[in-house]
């Protein structure tokens, strides 16, 4: 699989000098999360952006502490190393309202033995008068001019953008729009692998893996070959509880994840196998069944548990039996630590998302309708009686279908469920939740008069077989 990339730019530099503050000026928009407290980005974070008609990608890094011993740190300069190696340009940004630290001189050396070809040095908060005098001693850093900005209030930004376009591809000025063949969410609880599962479908440690819960604190992009399909993988945030989000952070992450749900075709809810499915996973699955997205669920950690030939298909029967919403959706045991069934999480969103664009004849679909209608009517009701006319598919991404019948709020739950078992098992809609509107003959956009008649005679004509 190799990564599809456009002209790249990294915004790199020590812990809290801004660098989230102008990735979102940039990009005019609240992108990455952005806190006073240091350390607040930790992965790459990337995204699409132009200035003056050329567009480039531009990566958001976590500080860099080079000399760090702590783990997360380590893991944050390797990131960093990642960005710096894969960017066309890289913006090394420090702050005025300090001389260079030694952590600065410390990152300028390394910089210029990574990439002095592709370095841009701009110095942030330079709101006050003061901070000219501390721009100067900036050129001692051996990295040329100096650009004074302010990310906060976007003074300068223009002018180093310019910079920014000059070490850019001039073939890469016009972004064609990418016809992904599917976007996939990997969504879940804190912790429960999902950077892991990112990892191991990209082959890189594009992303931080910590058993630290929350290691993953926005959602992330990536677009990727599978054979001959364009893929987008997004990585989200941990989806807690709103009682646990004790911060800001959480908070916005919490915000950002359940809108790449929103942005994708299918998600993947990725669940540790050695627990349950909780309350939060299934709030997560009414909000991508409320998205009309399609869904997998992934059992993750399958290669150390204890199991033999029947420890899956009892789980599944189990889980289904207890969650109904659940019921047609597919399930896959995988370790994202090992590899193990993880190309089928691919393989299986691919086939989720053609499945959902399917379109059924009409003859087909009503000679289906009547015939289960016919075999299994609905409960009779007193004084209300329940007759279908006909049914009729929606042009949606998702399968979606209108039932026109009489007294259509009577319909009752356990027969809707019925109608969309059958609708699964005889278009093979496995993995999008079916949606079923029930209308009246009389309302506005049903059919003629003419064709409920017609639909009709077709019922009584199974009723005579």
């Amino acid at each position: 699989m190799s990564q599809t990339q456009l002209g790249i730019v990294a915004v790199v530099g020590r812990p809290n000098v801004g660098k989230s503050t102008l990735f979102n000026r940039i990009l005019n928009r609240k992108i990455a999360v952005v806190d006073d407290r240091p350390g607040v980005t930790r992965d790459r974070n990337y995204m699409q952006a132009d200035w003056s008609g050329t567009n480039f990608t531009i990566i958001d890094t976590g500080g860099m502490v080079p000399q760090s011993s702590q783990k997360m740190e380590r893991e944050i300069n390797r990131q960093v190393d990642i960005a710096v190696n894969e960017a066309d340009a890289v913006l090394f940004l420090a702050s005025a309202d300090v001389e260079p630290t030694d952590l600065d001189c410390e990152i300028a050396k390394r910089l210029r033995k990574l990439c002095p070809q592709k370095l841009i040095l701009a110095v942030n908060k330079t709101e006050s008068p003061s901070a000219e005098a501390t721009m100067q001693s900036y050129w001692n850093l051996g990295l040329g001019e100096p650009l004074g900005i302010s990310a906060l209030h976007g003074k300068g930004v223009g002018d180093m953008l310019d910079k920014v376009i000059e070490k850019i591809n001039a073939a890469e000025k016009k972004k064609e729009e990418t016809d992904y063949a599917v976007k996939i969410a990997v969504v879940g609880c804190p912790n429960a692998g999902k950077s892991s599962l990112v990892n191991k479908i990209l082959g890189d440690k594009r992303m931080i893996v910590s058993e630290i819960a929350g290691t993953t604190r926005d959602s992330i992009d990536t677009s990727f070959n599978f054979g001959e399909n364009l893929i987008k993988l997004i990585d989200t945030a941990g989806l807690r509880k709103k009682a646990r989000v004790k911060d800001d952070v959480e908070y916005y992450s919490n915000l950002r994840s359940l809108g790449s749900i929103a942005r994708c075709d299918v998600a993947v809810l990725l669940v540790d196998t050695a627990r349950k499915l909780s309350e939060q996973d299934m709030k997560i699955v009414s909000h991508i069944r409320s998205e009309r997205k399609g869904l997998i669920v992934c059992w993750n950690k399958w290669d150390i548990i204890e199991k033999d030939g029947k420890t899956f298909d009892s789980l599944v029967k189990a889980t289904k039996n207890e969650y109904k919403d659940l019921e047609n959706i597919p399930m896959l045991s995988i370790s994202a630590l090992t590899g193990q069934r993880v190309s089928d999480v691919i393989k299986l969103s691919l086939k989720i998302k053609e499945n959902s664009k399917k379109i059924i004849a009409k003859s087909e679909l009503e000679d289906k309708f009547f015939l289960w209608i016919r075999r299994n009517p609905h409960p009779y009701i007193v004084g209300e009686t329940v007759r279908f006319l006909g049914i009729k598919q929606q042009n949606d991404t998702y399968p979606h279908f209108v039932i026109f019948c009489t007294n259509p709020k009577r319909v009752s739950q356990d027969y809707i469920r019925y109608i969309k078992n059958k609708i699964y098992d005889a278009f093979d809609f496995v993995g999008s939740f079916v949606v079923l509107d029930f209308k009246s003959p009389g309302r506005s956009g049903a059919k003629s008069r003419e064709e409920f008649e017609g639909n009709s005679e077709r019922l009584a004509h199974f009723d005579e077989e």
